[in-house]
């Protein structure tokens, strides 16, 4: 290790988490460790403790993949979805989805329920997405109970029930899942599936906005240019917040 190498990553074993320099990281991956290449992948993709380099970041993360760890499987799909890697099929996603869904990871039931929701890789299927979401949400996942919170708010796949979404969208929103504070907060602002509390809106949509969602941001200052009974107009704060809006590109603030 290089005099004052700093311990950047930890890596799961048998014995527990071990801090893990850059150097000791590189040297697993060479010797064919596909945690190590997960987590060495990870770190060139997002800039971590590396200069940023995705072409090696996927390049780890494909030879993980085809060495079968589903972390970095499920990894891959993610970015997929997000737009962001473009050499995956969408028969490729799902079939790395399925064996993430093998090895019992959250995400794997998560994008399963989003493959089937939109029909990638698979045949649209409302039903079957919201089993999968909510296998994934019994799992922890924040993600998947915003989105069976969808599917109920709208009746697909399982009977629309808006008391129901918006219990799902509120625990989500106090585990800190930035799309369901701000579904929580409409919630709150038109009274659907919950009494109309503006001031609970605000609360809601400004933790959304603290966290960079420009669609809160602009709510929140609509909500301070119209006011209501329950929280007179605001002309300042309303100012403010379409003015960070503008800022993070929200076009109807500018």
């Amino acid at each position: 290790m290089a005099d004052g190498e700093k311990k950047n990553f930890v890596m799961e074993t048998d014995n527990g988490p071990v801090d893990l320099t850059l150097s000791e990281v590189k040297a697993l991956a060479s010797k064919g460790d596909t945690d190590a290449m997960f987590a060495l992948g990870m770190a060139y993709i997002f800039g971590h403790a590396v200069e940023q380099d995705k072409g090696l970041g996927y390049d780890l993360l494909e030879r993980s993949a085809q060495a079968g760890n589903p972390d970095s499987k499920i990894l891959l799909v993610q970015l997929y979805f997000d737009g962001d890697y473009l050499a995956m099929t969408a028969e490729q996603a799902w079939e790395y989805i399925q064996d993430a869904r093998s090895a019992g990871i959250a995400e794997g039931f998560l994008y399963s329920g989003l493959a089937h929701m939109d029909g990638i890789g698979v045949e649209q299927d409302y039903s079957k997405a919201a089993e999968d979401f909510n296998a994934a949400a019994q799992r922890g996942n924040q993600e998947a109970r915003n989105s069976l919170a969808y599917l109920y708010m709208n009746g697909l796949g399982v009977p629309k029930d808006e008391a129901k979404a918006f219990g799902l969208f509120k625990n989500a929103a106090n585990s800190g899942n930035m799309n369901a504070q701000y579904q929580t907060g409409i919630c709150y602002q038109f009274g659907t599936g919950c009494k109309v509390d503006w001031k609970k809106a605000v609360d809601f949509l400004s933790r959304a906005a603290e966290q960079g969602d420009t669609e809160a941001m602009e709510r929140l200052g609509y909500i301070y240019y119209e006011g209501s009974e329950q929280l007179p107009p605001d002309d300042r704060k309303s100012f403010e917040w379409f003015l960070r809006a503008a800022g993070n590109g929200g076009v109807s603030s500018m």
